[in-house]
């Protein structure tokens, strides 16, 4: 109920400063208006639950974000939304089906720039769209709002207009669009066709699952290989520090760790999602996070199976993620993302390779020992630690070691076949305590690594959820049940571990040390 005022509100004139009391009596009357235009407050719970749904979807879908206003027309978010310098929406385009419009108020004075797309076809069935409004492009309108509220920079040099405060939508999509329904359709007349709404992504997925921007299917025959070979030249091209920063910059998002808004906290009932996982309706949070953690580790672990060259080539592969761990650990500072690269490393499939890991301890000692001696010691500490201490002994944190936490509370209990399963358990709870009392520390030393941080754009996309679920499944795939998923592809990383260095090979490898 609350939330919905607050929008109907917003339509009101503003209050008056001789009289203080207008709010007051506003309130009360639109309180009484809303209740029976909704149909009372069972109405209005709904309302806000398919609300929440909306702010659930992808982060990169611009229906999850609270400045997004839908069909709402020109004249609404020009002259009755807008207070101060630096206010701003997006909606749909009144007289451009399919097109965004981004209203502002600058100077004294509403603004309205229309977001360019821009559709690329650099190949034969292939399309690409980016979003513009002078010169930077972005795959999406969520990034590209991004850029310019975060950076602080002018929309266009003529007009100077900087944006920083969202005004945000407290009902849903659905329901601004009826109220506005007139008005739209009489623009659409006007136009001489009705307005169709094109989605930049109509699919719906998981809550923090992110979108990548529209591109050719990922299972594509033809576009595999190519997507593999630039991924792997992207990566190549980056260090290991500022490749655990992108990585560090994603998980904060999905986590809910930093760009946290306030209408986020709202529908949480917490400032964070390092809170919200510990929560009972923390559920589907859990979820992406326990997806996202297994995505990362198939990654890595694809990236050292599929390396067909020679055993110092795929050893060097092994060293390279070795430094990724270590980066993540000590430069981002991100538990949650280091546990995955491990987790990939301690694969059975991989274990296996011994050849691999005999060059790797050749070519690469120091590496080999800092993963025999430092890493797997600390990740087993991190698993098997002592409760409320151990965030506070490792150093400052970023993203701490959720997942033991994020398994017990999904059911899928990490301590069952364990000797030590009381003392686990008894340290996993106390972790869950901590996570959550410490969760502001947590938000405001990743706050402070990625402030003045600018990322690359495509190694940003390589490192998002939904990119890791269309490469690895495609985008038919990526909606099967995760079991069936994860079983399958187990037995295609055993195939490749098998191919690598077959059964009888390993004998003979095993004879000569003898």
């Amino acid at each position: 109920m609350k939330g919905g005022l607050m929008w109907f509100m917003s339509l009101e004139p503003r209050r008056s400063p001789m009289n203080p009391s207008f709010s007051l009596l506003k309130s009360l009357l639109l309180y009484r208006d809303t209740t029976t235009l909704f149909g009372g407050r069972r109405e209005m719970d709904l309302l806000k639950k398919e609300l929440e749904e909306e702010m659930k979807l992808g982060t990169d879908d611009p229906r999850s974000h609270a400045w997004y206003h839908g069909p709402l027309p020109r004249e609404v978010a020009a002259e009755t939304l807008f207070e101060r310098d630096g206010d701003f929406l997006v909606r749909d385009s009144s007289s451009s089906s399919g097109d965004y419009v981004l209203s502002c108020y600058w100077m004294n004075g509403p603004m309205h720039f229309k977001i360019i797309r821009v559709v690329l076809r650099p190949k034969k069935g292939y399309t690409r769209e980016l979003f513009q409004f002078e010169e930077d492009r972005f795959d999406n309108v969520p990034a590209l709002i991004r850029y310019y509220v975060g950076g602080r920079r002018p929309i266009s040099q003529a007009s100077g207009a900087v944006i920083f405060h969202p005004i945000t939508r407290t009902l849903p999509l659905r329901v601004i669009a009826e109220q506005h329904a007139g008005s739209s359709k009489a623009g659409g007349e006007k136009n001489g066709a009705p307005n169709k709404r094109r989605s930049l992504c109509v699919c719906v997925c998981p809550a923090n699952m992110e979108h990548v921007g529209r591109g050719p299917p990922l299972q594509s025959k033809c576009h595999l290989p190519c997507i593999l070979l630039a991924l792997k030249e992207l990566f190549n091209r980056s260090d290991a520090n500022t490749t655990a920063l992108h990585v560090l910059s994603v998980d904060c998002q999905v986590a809910r760790v930093v760009g946290v808004s306030e209408e986020q906290k709202r529908l949480m009932g917490v400032g964070s999602g390092l809170e919200l996982v510990t929560l009972p309706h923390g559920h589907q949070l859990r979820q992406d996070l326990l997806e996202r953690h297994h995505l990362l580790a198939l990654g890595v672990a694809v990236d050292v199976l599929g390396c067909t060259g020679t055993v110092s080539q795929r050893a060097t592969v092994l060293h390279k993620f070795i430094l990724l761990a270590q980066a993540l650990k000590d430069h981002a500072h991100d538990l949650y993302s280091f546990s995955a690269v491990m987790k990939a490393l301690d694969m059975s499939q991989v274990v296996r390779l011994q050849m691999t890991w005999r060059a790797l301890r050749r070519n690469h000692t120091e590496s080999a020992v800092l993963y025999e001696k430092k890493l797997k010691p600390f990740m087993n500490s991190l698993n098997e630690g002592d409760g409320e201490s151990w965030p506070f002994t490792v150093g400052p944190v970023a993203v701490p070691h959720l997942i033991p936490l994020l398994m017990l509370m999904e059911g899928e209990d990490p301590v069952e076949n364990s000797d030590r399963g009381c003392q686990l358990l008894y340290d996993l709870l106390q972790s869950a305590r901590s996570i959550a009392v410490h969760a502001e520390d947590y938000q405001s030393h990743a706050h402070s690594l990625l402030s003045g941080w600018e990322p690359v754009p495509e190694l940003l996309e390589a490192c998002r959820t939904e990119f890791a679920l269309r490469l690895l499944w495609g985008h038919a795939g990526a909606t099967a049940s995760r079991n069936e998923r994860y079983e399958k592809f187990d037995k295609i990383l055993c195939v490749l571990s098998d191919k690598l260095e077959p059964e009888r090979i390993k004998d003979n490898f095993k004879e000569a040390k003898l």
